[in-house]
């Protein structure tokens, strides 16, 4: 009888479900022993084990909104190898289920029902190496959900503890620990700064404010062969989540969860944090407008974007004819990034020199009696709308896309298939937008011609841009001359006054030899 017994248990064969909530460095260690303990168990009573399905770093207890394929939204408990496990059950891929403990396997009172059922349904046994974990009957099953109930509600009690602590952290302005953000590094429980990182975060915020598009920024930076703290290649969405955290400008902020899981929109507690920011809060609150501008195309014009120097995009590279960005005091070749371009000239002056020409223009146009009439094509308007919605359209479904993948929804494989062809089409779809933006004729809509002049003042950059691109499409750079110094010495005979002017002259004479205007005709 027992030789009977022993070889029908070891033909049986059995899955491990194995999982651990909290794995912020990502080792899985704890699910490793885990795992070898489940093993253990198996061997010693006789079964093999066919698949191991194993949850890091995820939670049993933590509840999302998910839709379901009739549409509705609900909350559960997002566990997409648990669930992958009692699909192979039910289809008769194993006669046993091993976890390591009830607590491993179960938190949430209708996963718990799921497994009573699938183990009714398609009558595999269920077992545990602690042996908290029985469903074999009815007494069983009554003190499984006992059980459940309580470690759901330890579950809570402690997640509101967190919250709490994590709450008074924020007044108190203190890192609430777990992992530093991009620019930091965990330090005596506060936040120093990584300078190479830093140096990103400012050379981006740079960037950002000059007109230059996340894409450029990470294309170049991966050209470069800049990583991400985890060692990835730059994406626009990792750089755009760094530039709006708050943390960088040195900023603690807490915001509650929500009933539906998600956090509040507006935070419950802003305060100082006790490490040193990267960037000054007024710098990043201009590039968190930048890009709000941009997600939101609050703007006049299609295709514009948020600008804070009015001739970023006009200033051009006369040697490559890349676009100059504004760094620091000066503007600077796009190119210099990838070691290609180092051409560069003072931001200052040729900022006065483009504006004192485009007036001088406009100022010309308000002495004229002709009227120049726009010639704007609805047809082309409206194309050009259609592809801005799409592509807004197709970005959306893109970070809806990663989400899913986050939060467990989809499996890797779904994942790079899906978003390889989102972003072959993002591509496809901006480069017919160029295009659509290059037949824009050259006109004056959404502008009295006659009074550019005399608004320009009190206008904001953005608008400024637009109006230099009627009359002025590019602003070329050419090289500074050789043999040509960039000052003038002083003579013993000079006063300030009369240096002041002879410098002033020298710089404008070179300016004239390396500027080029391309007036539109």
């Amino acid at each position: 009888m027992t030789s009977k017994t022993t070889t029908t248990t070891s033909s049986q064969r059995a899955v491990l479900y194995v999982r651990i909530s909290d794995d912020p460095e990502g080792s899985e260690k704890g699910v490793d022993r885990q795992e070898s303990d489940c093993r253990e168990f198996a061997e010693a009573h006789g079964y093999e084990v066919v698949e191991v399905f194993r949850e890091n770093d995820t939670s049993a207890f933590k509840q999302r909104t998910i839709t379901l394929p009739t549409g509705e939204k609900v909350r559960r408990v997002v566990r997409p190898r648990f669930r992958a496990m009692l699909q192979r059950l039910a289809r008769g891929g194993a006669e046993v289920m091993i976890a390591y403990d009830l607590d491993r396997a179960v938190r949430d009172p209708r996963d718990l029902e799921d497994l009573i059922d699938a183990k009714v349904l398609y009558g595999f046994a269920v077992k545990s190496t602690t042996g908290s974990l029985r469903l074999d009957n009815d007494s069983d099953i009554a003190m499984a959900r006992v059980l459940v109930a309580m470690a759901n509600k330890s579950s809570s009690d402690n997640a509101r503890r967190v919250a709490r602590a994590s709450k008074q952290q924020a007044i108190e302005g203190r890192w609430h620990g777990g992992r530093a953000p991009y620019g930091y590094r965990m330090g005596d429980s506060t936040l120093y700064i990584v300078p190479e990182h830093a140096a990103l975060i400012q050379e981006a915020a740079d960037r950002v404010l000059a007109g230059e598009s996340l894409y450029v920024i990470t294309r170049t930076w991966n050209e470069r062969g800049e990583r991400t703290q985890n060692g990835a290649q730059w994406s626009e969405k990792a750089l755009a989540h760094i530039l709006r955290n708050p943390a960088i400008k040195g900023t603690r902020v807490y915001r509650p969860t929500l009933p539906d899981g998600s956090s509040a929109d507006i935070p419950e507690v802003v305060t100082e944090g006790n490490w040193s920011a990267i960037l000054a809060p007024e710098r990043w609150e201009q590039v968190v407008e930048v890009l709000d501008a941009r997600r939101a195309r609050r703007t006049t014009w299609p295709g514009s974007v948020k600008r804070v120097h009015p001739f970023s995009g006009l200033i051009r590279c006369g040697a490559c004819g890349t676009a100059l960005r504004k760094q620091g005091t000066v503007y600077i070749c796009v190119n210099y990034q990838r070691g290609v371009c180092s051409r560069s000239i003072n931001a200052a002056e040729i900022t006065t020199l483009i504006e004192q020409a485009v007036l001088s223009v406009f100022t010309r146009i308000a002495l004229t009696p002709a009227t120049r009439k726009a010639r704007t094509s609805h047809g082309d308007a409206g194309k050009r709308e259609e592809l801005a919605a799409l592509l807004d359209s197709d970005r959306t479904t893109l970070d809806r896309l990663d989400d899913d993948h986050y939060d467990g929804i989809i499996d890797r494989p779904t994942w790079l298939r899906q978003r390889s062809r989102l972003i072959e089409r993002i591509g496809a779809r901006q480069r017919q937008y160029q295009e659509q933006l290059a037949r824009v004729p050259v006109l004056g809509a959404g502008f009295d011609l006659g009074t550019v002049a005399t608004e320009w003042e009190d206008r904001s950059p953005a608008w400024k841009h637009e109006a230099a691109r009627i009359v002025l499409p590019a602003v070329l750079i050419h090289a500074h001359p050789e043999g040509v110094a960039s000052i003038v010495a002083k003579r013993r005979e000079d006063t300030d006054a009369t240096y002041q002017a002879r410098l002033r002259q020298h710089r404008e004479q070179l300016l004239a030899r390396r500027v080029e205007f391309v007036w539109h005709a």
